[in-house]
């Protein structure tokens, strides 16, 4: 059992990593149970959202023309999730959209054994 991990939670213009693209990106840091950084940020995928993504996250075309594109901000979220296990709700599904963004930015983002 780890007493550090991360949370993270993703969403999305879809359900396909191969087709669609992440539009939002939540994570908090927890160690020994607290809360110690919470790293947060939309993304612009590069199109304008499908109605039922707006109607489901509530989140609008006008909350992401000024966002980053993922290369940019893969990075630094990289950096926030270091070798920490990964948690989250359908963290499976989290996992395989950050994994296919960082293969198109050409960037290492493997488990680091624990996906829960």
């Amino acid at each position: 059992m780890t007493d550090s991990f991360v949370c993270v939670d993703l969403e999305t213009t879809g359900l396909d990593p191969k087709r669609d693209k992440i539009i939002e990106i939540g994570a908090v840091r927890v160690e020994r149970g607290e809360i110690i950084e919470e790293w947060e940020a939309f993304v612009n995928p590069g199109r304008k959202l499908p109605e039922r993504i707006v109607e489901l996250t509530g989140i609008r075309d006008e909350n992401l023309s000024g966002a980053k594109p993922i290369g940019e901000i893969l990075p630094e979220l990289l950096a926030f999730l270091d070798e920490n296990v990964l948690l989250g709700h359908s963290v499976l599904f989290d996992f395989s959209f950050l994994k296919k963004a960082a293969v198109n930015e050409k960037l290492s983002f493997e488990s680091q054994g624990c996906l829960r």
